[in-house]
């Protein structure tokens, strides 16, 4: 298989997994329990974020970051949050689409660096631990700064707000742990049920 073979399997492999995990999001999101969401948003159990993880753990760094954020700025749109931002202040607009999204499921795609994630239960655990984190961070810069404005609308968040004596990137960092956490504990436990599955797919296709 010439170069060029090569790199259309990996755009068409990054579309596929992309493709699976916008139906995934759509799907769990009418299924209950699994739609299971924070009262400012967050998904609890977010299945969806997996083939994103993948994109990188099986093509590395370059098309991890592209498929990553490129699912990150569909997400951006089509959750709706493009149109009401931009339509009230572009500044707002523009700290969310980055952090919120950009850099939030970008994150994701630095999966891909981690080349041997698939060897044992422990580096894929670590890989799905340090790339959320990294989200988990950005989420939460982004909640401090604008999210913690609308934490009053609703009476959880706006107890949680208060049992920190306000302390936005406090109550930022606990709001957004909660699903992080979950999500995790989900992405983990998808990938240690799959990843044998995973190592024979990344190596029969020379992935690697």
């Amino acid at each position: 298989m010439n170069q060029n073979q090569m790199i259309i399997k990996k755009i068409a492999l990054v579309s596929m997994l992309l493709a699976i995990a916008i139906a995934l999001d759509v799907i769990t999101g009418i299924i209950p329990g699994l739609n299971l969401s924070m009262p400012l948003g967050g998904r609890i159990f977010n299945v969806a974020l997996f083939p994103i993880l993948l994109i990188g753990v099986l093509l590395g760094p370059l098309y991890g970051i592209i498929g990553a954020v490129i699912y990150g700025i569909l997400g951006f749109f089509l959750d709706g949050y493009a149109l009401a931002y931009f339509a009230e202040d572009l500044n707002q607009a523009l700290l969310v689409f980055f952090l919120d999204y950009v850099i939030a499921f970008g994150a994701l795609g630095l999966s891909g660096f981690f080349k041997k994630s698939l060897e044992s239960p422990f580096k894929f655990s670590l890989v799905v631990i340090i790339t959320m984190l990294i989200r988990w961070l950005s989420s939460t810069i982004v909640g401090a700064v604008l999210w913690v404005s609308y934490a009053t609308n609703d009476e959880w968040t706006s107890n949680l707000l208060s049992s920190v004596g306000n302390q936005a990137f406090i109550y930022s960092g606990i709001y957004n742990g909660i699903y992080t956490l979950t999500t995790i504990l989900t992405l983990i436990v998808i990938g240690l049920s799959t990843r044998n599955q995973l190592r024979v797919i990344k190596e029969n296709y020379h992935l690697v």
